[in-house]
């Protein structure tokens, strides 16, 4: 039976990530078809021009120039150069290279390059808007022979990068000249890498608001939640799970949150770096939250581990290494990131596909998570010619819900933490509250000592006057005498109400706070001396149920305010039962009932009392009879013999 219940479940597992897979390669495909600017609708390029007219322009107010771009390879040009005569190398598409090599290993992908297309537009003069995203990582840009934006000094001889995301205003008809002049000698991207937009100023400015919205809000979610998490895992006694998971979004902000940045600001090299470190210290993150989660040791866990704290070093170093031109280091390196990335998606599943094997605790979900992420880069070598319009790269939306995932699971793991650390604290208070209770019961004991010594001192006094009495025929008075005295000796008892010491204990605290309380307190507690439970869980379970039911009836307006407590004790079973009165409309939420001491808080010490009793293979009931208008609460143990 057990065993077709476990293959039920692995297939069940098997389907559910298949499931996950499909998913997230139709969410990849759709992406791709209708959020991508290569396949977006609309004219494309061809030979170095576009043509739109009227009713391609009222049909595409903003569209992308991916296609038909000439390519001047080596040569810085300006207009003037153009008037000359000058012959482009070869057309291209925007993207179809991601370095001045043009495709030619031996070449090198740093130096200068020339792009230009013409724009054939309606006669009638109008406002346009191109868009220039990041172009690497000098360039001047030139519309109808004019500069219209600089960004760095693409000049060799002093050559200064700077990148950003930049839009240029047009006044124009009958045709628009684009002639982009780029050098790079310091990243490992070179040239036009991003195809720009063109159109109605409205429009274009529609669609970057969009991109930019849709980032802020994706980065802005990741950087509120890293903070709560930081804060939770400042405040909650250093926990290290919510900790890590605060620095994983913080990562991920800086992995993600380039668009932004670069929309406001120009951007230089040293900048990437915090990109690429935070892409490296994202995946190391996730690893080592994977490994805190799953409970993994082992070497494979350590060496890979070492290896994200390798690539944050190197992240770190490479700028000063691309500063000196150095393009075996960034070749090197290039490939270094690959495989990181690569082999990490690797040992991610392989670790999460063991744990599920194992068990683990919540590892499901974070082989989903990582089910979504090896998709996601596996669809992104798949289609190559993929550039979001608004949304992000498949990775980046991969990697936000990969966060998400794990953020469920340390949000279980840290409430389950919390829970426990409440249930021991509410064990500490209660032990602390036997503590005190057994010191007074020493002192009133210790006063009952006394009070018995005394009345032995004074035994002899008690026989001159009950021989006085009997001597004069006092028969009457004699009788009261004794009965006088009689009562004073039982005072001095102090009241047995069950052989366990603990109960007893628990049992005369608690009856002088119910009478203090105008509570009528029935025990019946039939328990031994001697019983195979702690002082501290036998504790925990009644001085909870019994300060609960104090409260309760302290809290009741109007009515009898009663508590009845009864205990039965078998050799193999202890059961307890308690029922008090309680005013109409207990507190309860998602079916735990919720603390009267402190608004919205959840009752840990019922929290404690069911803990106790999985511990020892019983159960813990606790309900609210309306109709009567009473708490009931039904604990069993079993016992170990």
């Amino acid at each position: 039976m057990n065993i077709e219940k476990s293959k039920l479940e692995t297939a069940y597992i098997f389907l559910t990530q298949a499931a996950v897979c499909v998913l997230t390669v139709f969410v990849c495909l759709l992406l791709y078809q209708y959020d991508n600017k290569y396949t977006s609708p609309g004219p494309k390029g061809a030979g170095g021009a576009l043509v739109l007219d009227e009713a391609a322009l009222a049909r595409h107010p903003a569209l992308f120039l991916t296609d038909g771009w000439e390519y001047y390879g080596g040569k810085l040009l300006s207009p003037e150069d153009i008037i000359g005569g000058v012959k482009p190398d070869k057309y291209i598409y925007i993207g179809q290279y991601g370095g001045f090599d043009a495709g030619d290993l031996s070449a090198s992908p740093h130096g200068s390059a020339s792009y230009r297309l013409t724009v054939q537009i309606p006669i009638n003069p109008r406002s346009y808007m191109l868009e220039l995203p990041e172009i690497f990582s000098a360039y001047r840009a030139y519309v109808n022979g004019k500069l219209v934006q600089t960004m760095g000094d693409p000049d060799p001889g002093s050559y200064r990068p700077a990148t950003g995301n930049r839009t240029v205003q047009i006044e124009a008809g009958g045709k628009i000249e684009i002639l982009i002049a780029v050098s790079d000698f310091s990243h490992i991207y070179s040239g036009m890498v991003y195809p720009p937009a063109f159109g109605e100023p409205e429009a274009v400015t529609g669609l970057l608001s969009a991109r930019l919205i849709f980032r802020a809000i994706f980065v802005a979610f990741a950087l509120a939640v890293g903070a709560l998490a930081l804060l939770i895992g400042a405040v909650s006694r250093k926990n290290a799970l919510a900790l890590l998971y605060g620095l994983l979004c913080l990562f991920f902000v800086g992995y993600t949150g380039y668009p932004i940045i670069k929309t406001l600001v120009s951007a230089f090299y040293p900048f990437y770096a915090i990109e690429n470190i935070s892409f490296c210290a994202m995946l190391a993150a996730v690893m080592l939250l994977q490994k805190n989660i799953a409970g993994q040791t082992g070497k494979w866990s350590r060496a890979f581990i070492g290896f994200g704290i390798f690539m944050c070093l190197a992240s770190a170093v490479l700028p000063f290494a691309l500063t000196t031109g150095s393009l075996a280091v960034m070749g090197v390196y290039s490939y270094l990131v690959m495989a990181y990335e690569w082999l990490t998606a690797l040992y991610l599943t392989a670790a999460s596909i063991h744990a599920v094997w194992r068990r683990g605790g919540h590892s499901k979900i974070l082989l989903g998570g990582i089910i979504i992420f090896d998709t996601a880069l596996v669809m992104d070598r798949a289609l190559p010619s993929f550039e979001p319009i608004v949304s992000g790269w498949f990775p980046e939306l991969a990697s936000f819900l990969l966060v998400l995932s794990i953020g469920a699971v340390v949000a279980k793991e840290v409430a389950v933490k919390y829970k426990d650390s409440a249930i021991l604290e509410e064990r500490a208070n209660s032990m602390e509250r036997l503590s005190l209770m057994q010191r007074a019961n020493y002192e009133l004991m210790r006063e009952r000592i006394e009070e018995t010594k005394t009345a032995r001192h004074d035994l002899r006094h008690h026989m001159v006057m009950i021989s006085g009495f009997l001597q004069n025929r006092e028969y009457d008075a004699l009788q009261a005498y004794v009965r006088q005295y009689r009562t004073a000796v039982e005072q001095m008892q102090p009241v047995e109400y069950s052989q366990n010491p603990v109960v007893n204990v628990l049992a005369r605290h608690y009856s002088d706070l119910a009478a203090a309380n105008g509570v009528s307190l029935t025990l019946r507690l039939e328990i031994a001396r001697d019983i195979k439970i702690s002082e501290a869980d036998l504790c925990a379970i009644l001085s909870n149920l019994l300060e609960n039911g104090v409260e309760a009836c302290q809290r009741k307006k109007s009515g009898e305010r009663f508590i009845s407590l009864s205990i039965g004790h078998k050799p193999s079973m202890l059961s307890i039962r308690m029922e008090n009165s309680a005013e109409a409309g207990v507190n309860k939420s998602g079916g735990a009932f919720i603390s009267s001491k402190s608004e919205g808080r959840k009752g840990y010490g019922l929290e404690s009392i069911r803990a106790v009793a999985c511990r020892h293979a019983g159960s813990a009931e606790f309900y609210f009879d309306g109709g009567r208008g009473v708490f009931v609460s039904t604990v069993v143990l079993a016992l170990s013999l």
